[in-house]
Order: C-alpha cells, then structure tokens, then sequence
C-alpha cells in the first residue's frame, strides 16, 4: 500500500509550540544540585563534561579521595574519556578502545547549535562532510567517495559506512546508502554519537566497511515527568522545532519526541553540467527529458526553492526489572522531502521524498544482548524518473552474549538481514519502464566469534572473525578484526589493527532490468525513424565491494587536561562496479570498414546496446594520519583541535578513449592503439580531499552566558566527468566555515540564543554541480521543565 507524504504546516507547529510550553509549564523544577556524598564511580562517569566542571574545587577533592583516584588528573581523564560500546560491544572508556573511535556527547552537541546530524558530525575528526543544498549533506568517512571517477554520480553517496540508530541499521539497500534526511531522530534525541572508523563488520555484519556511525538515544532514566523544547528560526525560511515529554516511574520510563525542519535553498536556478549553465526552474523538467527521454517532465518539483522538509515522531519505552536486565522498545514514523544531489539526469539536483515506519527491541539480561527491527516504508529517489519509486521493507535482527572467563571475554553473536524492495505500484512491468519492474529480494544470514584477552594489566589483544552467506544472492564471505593495545603507563596506550570487511549486495546492482529508447535522427538513406535502444541489466555475481585497514594509534594524556589521539591508516580497496557495455548491436548491413563495437559516424535506423554491471579491476589505495586534540582548561573553557592529511591513489583504472587518456596523462594515443588494448592508468584521486579538520572552543565567563564557536574545512578536490567522447575536468575550490552559537540562561528553565552557521557567509560549492552554499542565522528558544 502506497503510503501518504504529509506536509507538516507552519500554522501546526506553532499550535504545538503553545501547547507544550502550556502544558509542562505546570510541572517546572529547579535541578536539584549534586551531591557528591551519594554519587558512585559509575555515577560519575554518566554525568556530562558541563556537570563535572560545575562542581566546586572542594566536591573535587573529596571525590578524588573518596574513590581513592591518584590526583584531579584522573577526575579530568572522565572528562576527556565519555564511554562507549560501540567498539567493543561493552561500556568502557574512549581512551581504553583498541579502535580509532570518537564520541560526540550531548552536552557538545547542544552547544554546538548543529542543525541536523550530519552537521553534527563536523565536530568528529575523519569525517568529510559536504553540503549539497541548504541542510542536505554527503557525508563519507576517510573518503574513498566518488569512485570509479567519471561515472555516474549515484557512485559518490556513502555505500560504505554502517549507520545504526541503537543497533537499528539505517542503511537503504537499494544503492547502498544512507539518506540522512530520512532519519526519523534529530540532534536533540541524541544522547552521543559514537563513530568507529575502519572495516569493523566482523562485529555488525556487511556495509561496515569503512566504519560505523552509531546514533545513540536519550532515554527517559530520570524520574518524574521532563520536558524539553527547542524552536529556531531564521535566513533562507529556516524553521526548525524539535520536543520530547519525558515520564519515569519506577521501572518504567516513556519519552515521546518529535521534530519538524524546513530550509530553503541559497538559489532557485540549476546548473546543467551538460551546457556549462545556470537555467530556471521552469526550464528544468523539458531538458532533464530532453536529456533522458524516460523523465517525466511535469513531474519536476515546481517549490524550487524548497531545499528539505522533514518531520518525525518517536516513541521509546523502557522497561528495567533490575540493574542487569532491561528491555527498550521504539516506534518512530517519517515523512521528508529534499533536493539533492543524487544521480545526474540534466539538473543533477531533484527532489527526493520518503515516509517510512519503524519498530524495534532491544533486550539486555547480564552479558546478553539482542535487537530485531522492521522498517517499512515508500521512497521516491528521484521525482520524475521512473523506476526510482519504490516501497521497501529491511528485517534486522541480531544476538550475542559476553562470557567473561578471568581475563578473558568471549562473544559469540548471530545476524540476520532481510531486504525485499519492489516498484510494481508505479511503473508499467510489461512495457519495461522501471528499474526492476517487480519486487526483488536481498538476505544475509552470518555469525561471529570475539575473543578480547587482556594480560598483565597493560596488553590487551582482541580478535574477531565473521562468517557470513548471502542467500538472495548466493555468496559466501567473511570479515576479520584484530586489534592489540599496550598501556605504557596511566598516560600512554599504543594500538595496532588489521582487518577487512566487505559491503552486502545492492538490489540496483543486482536486479536492474531498464530498457530506454531514444529517438535517433531520420537515416539519410530513407525516410524511416531510427532509435537507440539501451538496456542496462543487473547482476547476481557481483562480488561484493573490499576494504582492508593496517591502523597504528597513539593515545597520550599529555597533560591533566590536554589529550592527543594519533591514528596512522592504510586502506586497500577492491571490486568497484558499474555499468560496462557488454554488446553492442547494429542493424544488418553495417559499412564494412566499421569496426567491431563501434557505432555508425552516420544515424541507422536501430541500434541495441547492453549494459551490464560489472566489477572493475579498479583498486583504492589509501595512506593518512588523523591528529586530535582536547584541552580543558577549567569549567569555563574547553577546546578541541583535529586534521587529517590523507593521500588517495586509484590504479588499475581502465581507459579506452583516446582524449580521456590525453587528459589525464598529457600523453597521446591514437584510437587503434586504445580499441585493440585499453590502458590501465594510476593517478591520485584528489575528489577525496588531501587535507580536512576543524575545532571547537566552548567558552562560558558565567553560569549565565555560553560561547560556542567551530570551524570545519577541506583543501581543493578535483574529479572529472565524461560527457560523450568529451572529459570535462571539475574543481572544488578549499572552503572554511565558521560557526558560532551564544545562548543566555535566563532561568533555571529557559534559555534563549542566536545561532550562526557559516558565519562569515562563505559561498563556494562544496559538492559537484550543486548549490553555493552560504551562511544560515538563526534566533530560539530552549525550554527544560
């Protein structure tokens, strides 16, 4: 059953804006201050940078003796270190996790005024984030993105990075990817984000190839009944509106959120690669079908301005019997539209709208732990182009439990996946005119084995194996992870880890099944059209694309309140696929001197041509270093300084025309010398760029007044694109951005703040053939009762 989009109306929010302030309003409470006699070490370890630092100097020191740590600087390590369990599957320390691994906590991103999550996750070391329009981000981590180079521009969206909302996937498996405006929770819903980088499926199954980026949520843990609003407003129509009623009582607890975002585009023109220029909104639908006969022109989203609109609803409820077991359900429904850049049709922006419902469980019972989760849902990739709406439905379901034998913890865990996606409710399956025309299925069942030793308090050695099989389609594979840490001293761990992980099959590359016919000119010889037929088919062997990391890391308190964190990185990558033309049909009677696979000089009347995807022998090889750095100077002041300097290499990329290996070599060819024998080229993929990073400074002179301020940058990245025989070299110039958000308490409860993002209004193009994005400034208001 088709789902319905549903347009959230201003008039609406605002309606709920006075109820909720009306409302919770009657149960308003000053917090209660913290006292530091009742507090346990795991108490402590839970509260937020902002809390600790709070704490008057004397609450510190009887904290340091009452836990008998050896001095402040151990109090400050907390500070430093928020926990996380993504890298290992238990609670600990960020400074004590084998993996590169960093974790954006709430207090932060709060302060931070990010608007949306992947915004967010500019404040992470190892993250290239690139704003295609207003709000809408590609985000990938370490790159490797927009490979094979040249193609078609659905290769450039993230098909690499596992992105989980408390253990749910989020991942689409039609492409690969994950479309962040389809996430049902915001910034606000968000208790920290834990980013894990390199191949880690061995331990949540394919599509963790190079890393994870895990959304953990907030939870109703505190009793009573808790409100939180949040509203702002500003440039460019920007309206965003988020809020939760918090209730716990006794072993329940209930939180019920919701979030509502709308942005309007820097620009309401398109740029049309193809022509090298700027036309109208109007002009728009004619020449994407001009271009590709199959788009539906009147279909173009005539709000041009629009850049997104979403809204969601949340509901978690938690049930904890005892300290060791606690069962968590989560219910959330979406609705977005956005214009992004996704596949290059004439305009490569349109318009990509979703609904989806989802529901999952999380169950943990002493070392136990399990999650099962169904999303269902409607998605329309691409508006106007047939064959990119389609409904879908992902069952995730995993297990695993923690033996813990002296020094010794052993995990073994099952996972399963199923993925069944169909378009039959909007294209014509006889005539051919979808993507898949029908429904098609993906699954992967696999298990997992951990082993995590640690010996003589200082080694710790960690080994993971996953053993998996595709069943629709038929294909065995396997992941592995090992990783050793040595702790020096209190101040020092070194770590080392080797391993691989591959992607799950995507149901485009393996099912596709579209046929397009193009009107060719009248053949001079008669008076008789002529057309193009190009059929472009999926395939069910496709290996899986690889990656493989060697990682040496440093850790080092340098001093009390400063931390560095060092990770040198080697990423192999293999098994690229795209669309090759396996056969190329002309009509009998062809010139004699015509080559074997060359089209006519002079239009025939039918000519066929089969695509096939196929795997490329075009490898990735990948060398960098990731520098990060934390300073807290005292409650008033903490800062935070990261860069990465990375150098990608492609080889083995296969070139068979003469003017695309001139350009990218300088060298000439003739065309028999490429007809008979493509060359094989190695050069630097600079789309990925070279240098990246960013910091962050959190200053506040009162307990009144916050200062937070951050910038983010990358050096120039170059690609390319072909068009025909022609190779048209692109250039994205190196960009800064700086933003600032300042907020005044007025009370225990309220708190009002202006919100800079892109301060200085910077408006280069951060994504190829995009918007030029600028700077957004925005006034609100923060509600806590």
């Amino acid at each position: 059953m088709k789902l319905k989009h549903i347009r959230l109306k201003n008039r609406y929010v605002l309606l709920l804006v006075g109820f909720m302030l009306i409302s919770t309003s009657l149960f308003a409470q000053d917090k209660s201050p913290i006292n530091v006699e009742e507090l346990s070490l795991e108490q402590i370890k839970g509260l937020t940078q902002e809390d600790l630092l709070e704490l008057p100097f004397e609450d510190l020191i009887h904290l340091v003796k009452k836990f008998k740590l050896s001095s402040i600087e151990e109090l400050y390590a907390l500070l430093l270190n928020p926990t996380q369990s993504t890298a290992s599957k238990m609670e600990e320390d960020v400074f004590e996790s084998p993996l590169a691994t960093t974790v954006i906590t709430a207090d932060e991103l709060e302060k931070s005024g990010a608007r949306s999550i992947p915004e967010a996750l500019k404040l992470a070391p190892g993250v290239i984030v690139r704003e295609k329009t207003n709000g809408n981000y590609d985000v990938h981590l370490r790159g490797n993105d927009y490979i094979p180079p040249g193609s078609d521009l659905t290769n450039s969206v993230n098909s690499t990075t596992l992105v989980m909302i408390d253990n749910r996937p989020v991942y689409n498996s039609f492409v690969g990817a994950t479309f962040w405006e389809n996430l049902p929770v915001s910034v606000n819903d968000l208790e920290k984000i834990e980013i894990i980088y390199g191949p880690s499926a061995a331990l949540y199954g394919p599509n963790a190839v190079s890393g994870v980026i895990h959304l953990i949520t907030k939870k109703a843990d505190t009793e009573g009944l808790q409100t939180n609003f949040d509203i702002q407003a500003g440039t460019n129509s920007s309206k965003i509106a988020t809020g939760s009623i918090n209730y716990n009582k006794g072993k329940w607890g209930i939180r019920l959120s919701g979030n509502y975002n709308q942005s309007n585009r820097f620009q309401d023109n398109y740029y049309i690669p193809q022509n090298d220029e700027y036309v109208s909104g109007d002009q728009v639908g004619e020449l994407n079908a001009s271009i590709d006969t199959s788009f539906i022109a009147s279909e173009f989203s005539n709000d041009y301005s629009n850049a997104i609109e979403q809204g969601a609803a949340n509901l978690d409820i938690t049930y904890t019997p005892s300290d060791k077991v606690m069962i968590n359900y989560q219910g959330s429904y979406q609705s977005s539209s956005a214009q992004t850049a996704y596949m290059d049709i004439g305009s490569v922006l349109s318009t990509r709208k979703s609904t989806s419902f989802s529901n999952s469980i999380n169950v943990k019972a002493g070392g136990f732990d399990s999650h099962i989760s169904l999303l269902s849902g409607q998605l329309n990739a691409v508006e106007g182009m047939p064959g990119y709406e389609y409904d879908y439905q992902e069952l995730n379901a995993k297990a695993g439990y923690n033996f813990k034998y002296k020094n010794l913890i052993i995990r073994p865990g099952i996972m399963a996946n199923y993925a069944n996606y169909s378009d039959e409710n909007y294209v014509d399956i006889e005539a051919n005119t979808g993507l898949l025309n029908g429904s098609a299925e993906l699954g992967t069942v696999q298990g997992s084995l951990r082993l995590d030793y640690t010996a003589f308090d200082k080694l710790r050695i960690v080994g993971a194996w996953l053993q998996g099989y595709f069943y629709q389609p038929e294909r065995n594979y396997s992941s592995y992870q090992f990783a050793s840490s040595y702790q020096v001293n209190d101040n020092t761990l070194l770590r080392a880890v080797v391993s691989k992980s591959n992607s799950s099959p995507f149901v485009l590359n393996t099912y596709m099944d579209k046929s397009i016919q193009v009107p060719m000119p009248t053949n001079p010889n008669n008076d008789e059209e002529g057309y193009m037929n190009l059929n472009m088919v999926g395939n069910e062997d496709l290996a899986p694309q690889e990656m493989q990391m060697f990682e040496l890391g440093l850790r080092k308190r340098i001093l009390k309140n400063l931390q560095a964190d060092v990770s040198i990185f080697y990423n192999k990558s293999k098994d690229y696929a795209q669309l090759v033309t396996d056969e190329t049909t002309l009509p009998s009677g062809p010139p004699e001197d015509l080559a074997e696979g060359e089209v006519p000089s002079e239009p025939m009347n039918d000519i066929t041509i089969l695509e096939t995807m196929e795997n490329l022998d075009l490898k990735s090889d990948q060398i960098g270093i990731t520098a990060n750095f934390k300073y807290v100077m005292n409650k008033k002041l903490n800062m935070s300084l990261f860069a990465t300097y990375q150098h990608t290499e492609l080889k083995d990329f296969e070139i068979s025309d003469p003017s695309q290996y001139e350009e990218l070599t300088g060298t000439s060819l003739d065309d028999n010398t490429l007809t008979e024998n493509s060359e094989y080229l190695s050069f630097e993929h600079s789309y990925t760029p070279n240098v990246y990073g960013g910091a962050s400074i959190n200053y506040s002179p009162t307990n009144k007044w916050n200062f937070n301020t951050s910038l983010y940058g990358y050096s120039k990245q170059e690609s390319f694109y072909t068009k025909g025989r022609d190779f048209i070299n692109v250039t994205i110039d190196p960009k800064l951005t700086f933003n600032l958000k300042a907020s005044y308490q007025i009370n225990t409860w309220m708190n009002v703040y202006v919100n800079a993002r892109n301060l200085t209004n910077n408006t280069k193009q951060e994504f190829m053939f995009t918007d030029k994005t600028g700077g957004v400034y925005l006034g609100g208001i923060s509600i806590k009762l």
